[in-house]
Protein backbone atom coordinates (compact mmCIF):
# COMPACT_ATOMS: atom_id res chain seq x y z
CA UNK A 1 0.00 0.00 0.00
CA UNK A 2 1.24 3.69 -1.12
CA UNK A 3 2.56 5.49 2.06
CA UNK A 4 1.14 8.65 2.40
CA UNK A 5 3.32 11.77 0.97
CA UNK A 6 5.04 14.36 3.40
CA UNK A 7 4.24 17.91 3.37
CA UNK A 8 6.94 20.03 2.07
CA UNK A 9 6.79 22.23 5.32
CA UNK A 10 8.93 21.09 8.32
CA UNK A 11 6.71 23.04 11.24
CA UNK A 12 4.40 20.52 12.89
CA UNK A 13 1.10 20.33 12.47
CA UNK A 14 0.21 19.94 16.15
CA UNK A 15 2.81 21.26 17.95
CA UNK A 16 4.34 23.89 15.69
CA UNK A 17 7.96 22.10 16.06
CA UNK A 18 10.24 22.23 13.33
CA UNK A 19 10.34 18.37 11.83
CA UNK A 20 13.90 17.26 10.24
CA UNK A 21 12.41 13.71 9.75
CA UNK A 22 9.31 12.14 9.12
CA UNK A 23 8.11 12.21 12.83
CA UNK A 24 7.81 15.13 14.90
CA UNK A 25 10.22 14.65 17.95
CA UNK A 26 8.20 16.94 20.42
CA UNK A 27 4.45 15.15 19.98
CA UNK A 28 5.08 12.41 18.00
CA UNK A 29 2.91 13.16 15.11
CA UNK A 30 3.66 11.76 11.47
CA UNK A 31 4.35 14.92 9.49
CA UNK A 32 2.28 13.55 6.11
CA UNK A 33 -0.24 15.86 3.66
CA UNK A 34 -3.54 16.48 6.53
CA UNK A 35 -6.18 15.23 3.32
CA UNK A 36 -5.29 11.28 3.56
CA UNK A 37 -6.51 8.58 1.25
CA UNK A 38 -8.95 6.03 2.11
CA UNK A 39 -6.42 3.85 1.72
CA UNK A 40 -4.40 5.23 4.40
CA UNK A 41 -6.92 5.63 6.58
CA UNK A 42 -7.31 1.82 6.46
CA UNK A 43 -3.96 0.78 7.06
CA UNK A 44 -3.80 2.98 10.24
CA UNK A 45 -6.44 1.36 11.26
CA UNK A 46 -5.49 -1.67 10.87
CA UNK A 47 -1.98 -1.08 12.14
CA UNK A 48 -3.93 0.48 15.38
CA UNK A 49 -6.22 -2.57 16.21
CA UNK A 50 -3.14 -5.18 15.64
CA UNK A 51 -1.04 -3.40 17.71
CA UNK A 52 -3.54 -2.91 20.58
CA UNK A 53 -4.82 -7.14 20.48
CA UNK A 54 -1.01 -7.54 20.68
CA UNK A 55 -0.49 -5.69 24.03
CA UNK A 56 -3.93 -7.25 25.09
CA UNK A 57 -2.88 -10.60 24.40
CA UNK A 58 0.66 -10.63 25.61
CA UNK A 59 -0.35 -8.53 28.85
CA UNK A 60 -3.17 -11.07 29.11
CA UNK A 61 -0.67 -14.05 28.45
CA UNK A 62 2.02 -13.14 31.06
CA UNK A 63 -1.11 -11.72 33.60
CA UNK A 64 -1.96 -15.71 33.43
CA UNK A 65 0.92 -17.95 33.06
CA UNK A 66 3.99 -15.97 34.72
CA UNK A 67 2.47 -14.05 38.27
CA UNK A 68 3.94 -10.73 39.15
CA UNK A 69 5.56 -10.65 35.89
CA UNK A 70 3.94 -8.03 34.50
CA UNK A 71 3.89 -5.78 37.90
CA UNK A 72 8.21 -6.83 38.03
CA UNK A 73 8.51 -5.54 34.34
CA UNK A 74 6.30 -2.52 34.98
CA UNK A 75 8.12 -1.42 37.72
CA UNK A 76 11.29 -1.99 36.01
CA UNK A 77 10.32 0.39 33.24
CA UNK A 78 9.55 -2.10 30.36
CA UNK A 79 5.51 -0.44 30.10
CA UNK A 80 5.54 -0.40 25.93
CA UNK A 81 4.66 -4.19 25.37
CA UNK A 82 2.12 -3.64 28.16
CA UNK A 83 -1.43 -2.20 28.07
CA UNK A 84 -1.01 -0.04 31.00
CA UNK A 85 -2.81 -0.87 34.28
CA UNK A 86 -5.18 1.77 34.83
CA UNK A 87 -6.69 1.21 31.55
CA UNK A 88 -6.37 -2.84 32.30
CA UNK A 89 -8.72 -2.56 35.28
CA UNK A 90 -11.36 -0.43 33.59
CA UNK A 91 -11.58 -2.94 30.70
CA UNK A 92 -11.71 -6.06 33.42
CA UNK A 93 -13.86 -4.82 35.63
CA UNK A 94 -16.54 -3.73 33.56
CA UNK A 95 -16.21 -7.20 31.62
CA UNK A 96 -16.49 -8.79 35.46
CA UNK A 97 -19.51 -6.77 37.19
CA UNK A 98 -21.05 -6.73 33.82
CA UNK A 99 -21.01 -10.72 33.36
CA UNK A 100 -20.96 -11.81 37.03
CA UNK A 101 -24.24 -9.46 37.63
CA UNK A 102 -25.58 -11.21 34.66
CA UNK A 103 -25.04 -14.84 35.59
CA UNK A 104 -25.87 -14.38 39.06
CA UNK A 105 -28.98 -12.73 38.60
CA UNK A 106 -31.94 -13.79 40.30
CA UNK A 107 -35.80 -13.70 38.67
CA UNK A 108 -37.34 -12.24 42.00
CA UNK A 109 -40.62 -12.17 39.30
CA UNK A 110 -41.82 -15.59 39.98
CA UNK A 111 -45.52 -16.43 39.25
CA UNK A 112 -46.97 -17.12 42.59
CA UNK A 113 -48.59 -20.82 43.26
CA UNK A 114 -52.30 -20.94 42.53
CA UNK A 115 -53.16 -20.97 46.32
CA UNK A 116 -51.21 -18.23 46.80
CA UNK A 117 -52.25 -15.95 43.59
CA UNK A 118 -56.38 -16.86 45.29
CA UNK A 119 -55.42 -15.21 48.52
CA UNK A 120 -53.27 -12.65 46.92
CA UNK A 121 -56.10 -11.34 44.88
CA UNK A 122 -59.03 -12.01 47.49
CA UNK A 123 -56.69 -9.49 49.90
CA UNK A 124 -56.50 -7.19 46.67
CA UNK A 125 -60.42 -7.25 46.82
CA UNK A 126 -60.98 -6.47 50.27
CA UNK A 127 -57.93 -3.93 50.90
CA UNK A 128 -59.52 -2.00 47.89
CA UNK A 129 -63.09 -1.69 49.98
CA UNK A 130 -61.20 -0.81 53.14
CA UNK A 131 -59.11 1.79 51.40
CA UNK A 132 -62.29 2.97 49.48
CA UNK A 133 -63.35 4.01 53.02
CA UNK A 134 -60.47 5.41 54.79
CA UNK A 135 -60.28 9.10 55.06
CA UNK A 136 -58.43 11.28 53.11
CA UNK A 137 -55.35 12.34 55.68
CA UNK A 138 -54.76 8.63 55.98
CA UNK A 139 -54.87 8.07 52.20
CA UNK A 140 -52.38 10.50 51.39
CA UNK A 141 -49.88 8.34 53.13
CA UNK A 142 -48.65 11.76 55.17
CA UNK A 143 -47.35 9.42 58.29
CA UNK A 144 -44.51 9.83 60.50
CA UNK A 145 -41.73 7.09 60.13
CA UNK A 146 -43.58 5.75 63.81
CA UNK A 147 -46.71 5.22 62.37
CA UNK A 148 -46.16 3.79 59.08
CA UNK A 149 -44.27 1.10 60.86
CA UNK A 150 -47.36 0.67 62.73
CA UNK A 151 -49.34 0.44 59.50
CA UNK A 152 -46.52 -1.23 58.47
CA UNK A 153 -47.22 -4.30 61.29
CA UNK A 154 -51.02 -4.61 59.94
CA UNK A 155 -49.91 -6.64 56.60
CA UNK A 156 -49.27 -10.28 57.15
CA UNK A 157 -46.52 -10.72 54.64
CA UNK A 158 -44.55 -8.98 51.66
CA UNK A 159 -46.78 -10.62 49.35
CA UNK A 160 -49.71 -8.55 50.98
CA UNK A 161 -47.92 -5.25 51.35
CA UNK A 162 -47.26 -5.77 47.76
CA UNK A 163 -50.12 -6.35 46.59
CA UNK A 164 -51.68 -3.19 48.31
CA UNK A 165 -48.63 -1.15 46.66
CA UNK A 166 -50.24 -2.30 43.35
CA UNK A 167 -53.83 -1.68 44.33
CA UNK A 168 -53.33 1.90 45.18
CA UNK A 169 -52.70 5.27 42.88
CA UNK A 170 -49.54 5.75 41.83
CA UNK A 171 -49.50 8.48 44.01
CA UNK A 172 -50.33 7.25 47.23
CA UNK A 173 -47.52 4.71 47.02
CA UNK A 174 -44.83 4.15 49.10
CA UNK A 175 -41.74 5.97 47.27
CA UNK A 176 -38.41 3.27 46.54
CA UNK A 177 -36.76 3.95 49.96
CA UNK A 178 -39.89 2.81 52.28
CA UNK A 179 -40.23 -0.21 49.80
CA UNK A 180 -36.71 -0.97 50.53
CA UNK A 181 -37.53 -0.23 54.38
CA UNK A 182 -40.49 -3.04 54.16
CA UNK A 183 -38.80 -5.76 52.44
CA UNK A 184 -35.75 -5.89 55.22
CA UNK A 185 -39.00 -5.53 57.69
CA UNK A 186 -41.05 -8.16 56.54
CA UNK A 187 -37.30 -10.65 55.74
CA UNK A 188 -36.35 -10.03 59.57
CA UNK A 189 -39.21 -10.25 61.34
CA UNK A 190 -40.16 -13.99 59.89
CA UNK A 191 -39.09 -17.19 61.17
CA UNK A 192 -39.93 -18.72 58.28
CA UNK A 193 -37.63 -20.56 56.41
CA UNK A 194 -38.15 -19.58 53.33
CA UNK A 195 -38.37 -16.19 54.23
CA UNK A 196 -34.82 -16.18 55.80
CA UNK A 197 -33.48 -17.87 52.41
CA UNK A 198 -35.29 -14.56 50.95
CA UNK A 199 -33.67 -12.60 53.53
CA UNK A 200 -30.06 -13.87 52.71
CA UNK A 201 -30.46 -13.18 49.24
CA UNK A 202 -31.51 -9.57 49.79
CA UNK A 203 -28.15 -9.57 52.04
CA UNK A 204 -26.56 -11.23 49.17
CA UNK A 205 -28.01 -8.68 47.03
CA UNK A 206 -27.19 -5.64 48.19
CA UNK A 207 -24.08 -7.15 48.25
CA UNK A 208 -23.27 -7.87 45.28
CA UNK A 209 -24.67 -4.50 43.99
CA UNK A 210 -22.66 -1.95 46.15
CA UNK A 211 -18.98 -4.17 45.80
CA UNK A 212 -17.24 -1.95 43.09
CA UNK A 213 -18.06 0.66 45.11
CA UNK A 214 -16.53 -0.52 47.68
CA UNK A 215 -13.45 -1.90 45.47
CA UNK A 216 -12.63 1.69 45.08
CA UNK A 217 -11.68 1.85 48.45
CA UNK A 218 -10.11 -1.86 48.79
CA UNK A 219 -7.76 -1.82 45.94
CA UNK A 220 -5.78 1.28 47.50
CA UNK A 221 -6.01 -0.33 50.81
CA UNK A 222 -4.92 -3.34 49.72
CA UNK A 223 -1.52 -1.88 48.16
CA UNK A 224 -1.52 0.51 51.87
CA UNK A 225 -1.23 -2.92 53.56
CA UNK A 226 1.83 -4.03 51.22
CA UNK A 227 3.70 -1.02 51.59
CA UNK A 228 3.88 -2.21 55.65
CA UNK A 229 4.75 -5.24 54.92
CA UNK A 230 7.70 -3.92 52.83
CA UNK A 231 10.90 -2.10 53.06
CA UNK A 232 9.95 1.28 52.38
CA UNK A 233 12.54 2.62 51.26
CA UNK A 234 13.02 0.06 48.09
CA UNK A 235 9.28 -0.05 47.33
CA UNK A 236 7.01 3.08 46.92
CA UNK A 237 3.66 2.97 47.09
CA UNK A 238 2.96 3.36 43.58
CA UNK A 239 4.50 0.10 42.68
CA UNK A 240 2.18 -2.04 45.29
CA UNK A 241 -0.48 0.09 43.59
CA UNK A 242 0.58 -1.51 40.35
CA UNK A 243 0.62 -5.34 41.92
CA UNK A 244 -2.50 -4.79 43.67
CA UNK A 245 -4.42 -3.59 40.06
CA UNK A 246 -2.75 -6.74 38.21
CA UNK A 247 -3.92 -8.98 40.96
CA UNK A 248 -7.60 -7.13 40.94
CA UNK A 249 -7.53 -7.91 37.65
CA UNK A 250 -6.68 -11.82 37.35
CA UNK A 251 -8.93 -12.21 40.66
CA UNK A 252 -11.82 -10.56 38.14
CA UNK A 253 -11.01 -12.56 35.21
CA UNK A 254 -10.61 -16.42 36.79
CA UNK A 255 -13.34 -15.76 39.42
CA UNK A 256 -15.31 -14.71 36.46
CA UNK A 257 -14.55 -17.85 34.44
CA UNK A 258 -15.38 -20.14 37.30
CA UNK A 259 -18.79 -18.13 37.87
CA UNK A 260 -19.34 -19.18 34.78
CA UNK A 261 -18.62 -22.65 34.88
CA UNK A 262 -20.73 -23.08 38.22
CA UNK A 263 -22.92 -21.40 36.63
CA UNK A 264 -23.55 -23.70 33.31
CA UNK A 265 -22.64 -26.75 35.51
CA UNK A 266 -25.49 -25.72 38.27
CA UNK A 267 -22.55 -26.61 40.77
CA UNK A 268 -20.47 -24.14 43.13
CA UNK A 269 -17.25 -26.28 42.41
CA UNK A 270 -15.29 -23.75 40.38
CA UNK A 271 -15.85 -20.92 42.41
CA UNK A 272 -14.60 -22.92 45.40
CA UNK A 273 -11.58 -23.96 43.75
CA UNK A 274 -10.77 -20.79 41.81
CA UNK A 275 -10.63 -19.05 45.68
CA UNK A 276 -7.27 -21.13 46.55
CA UNK A 277 -6.22 -20.50 43.07
CA UNK A 278 -6.28 -16.77 43.67
CA UNK A 279 -4.55 -17.30 47.11
CA UNK A 280 -1.71 -19.65 45.21
CA UNK A 281 -1.57 -17.10 42.83
CA UNK A 282 -0.93 -14.31 45.24
CA UNK A 283 1.78 -16.21 47.00
CA UNK A 284 3.26 -16.90 43.79
CA UNK A 285 2.84 -13.09 43.08
CA UNK A 286 4.37 -12.04 45.87
CA UNK A 287 6.96 -14.36 45.60
CA UNK A 288 8.38 -13.37 42.02
CA UNK A 289 7.68 -9.52 42.39
CA UNK A 290 9.11 -8.82 45.81
CA UNK A 291 11.95 -11.65 45.59
CA UNK A 292 11.49 -12.77 49.03
CA UNK A 293 11.59 -16.42 50.53
CA UNK A 294 8.14 -18.75 49.89
CA UNK A 295 7.74 -18.83 53.79
CA UNK A 296 7.82 -14.96 54.05
CA UNK A 297 5.70 -14.53 50.68
CA UNK A 298 3.39 -18.03 51.92
CA UNK A 299 2.94 -15.79 55.50
CA UNK A 300 2.39 -11.97 54.03
CA UNK A 301 -0.03 -13.82 51.49
CA UNK A 302 -2.14 -15.09 54.27
CA UNK A 303 -2.12 -11.77 56.67
CA UNK A 304 -2.82 -9.47 53.32
CA UNK A 305 -5.90 -11.41 52.33
CA UNK A 306 -6.97 -11.65 55.77
CA UNK A 307 -6.69 -7.94 56.63
CA UNK A 308 -8.36 -7.16 52.89
CA UNK A 309 -11.13 -10.03 54.26
CA UNK A 310 -11.71 -7.70 57.37
CA UNK A 311 -11.66 -3.94 55.76
CA UNK A 312 -14.16 -5.66 53.37
CA UNK A 313 -16.49 -6.62 55.97
CA UNK A 314 -16.20 -2.95 57.71
CA UNK A 315 -16.68 -1.26 54.72
CA UNK A 316 -19.91 -3.17 53.75
CA UNK A 317 -20.77 -2.58 57.29
CA UNK A 318 -19.95 0.91 57.14
CA UNK A 319 -21.79 1.52 53.99
CA UNK A 320 -24.79 -0.28 55.30
CA UNK A 321 -25.03 1.45 58.68
CA UNK A 322 -24.88 5.09 56.12
CA UNK A 323 -27.54 3.74 53.85
CA UNK A 324 -29.88 3.09 57.49
CA UNK A 325 -29.30 6.28 58.42
CA UNK A 326 -29.73 8.19 55.24
CA UNK A 327 -33.14 6.11 54.76
CA UNK A 328 -34.25 6.89 58.52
Amino acid sequence: MKTQPLRKETNCLNCGTDVPGRYCTNCGQENIVPHESFGHLVKEFAADIVHYDSKTLLTFKYLFTKPGFITKEYIAGKRVKFVHPIKLYIFSSFVFFFCYFWLTAHNDSDPLDKGTKVQVEAARKQIKEVYASLPDSIKTGDLSLDNWFRRLSTFDSKEMYDSVQKTLPKKYRDNRIKRRMARYYFNSSSQDPETSAEKEHAQEELFQHNYPKMVFVLLPLFALYLRWMYDKKKWFYADHAVFSVHLHVFFYLFFLLCTALDTLFHIEVFTSFGLIVILAYLVIALKNTYGQSWGKSLLKGVLVTFAYLITLLIVFVCFVGVMTLFIA
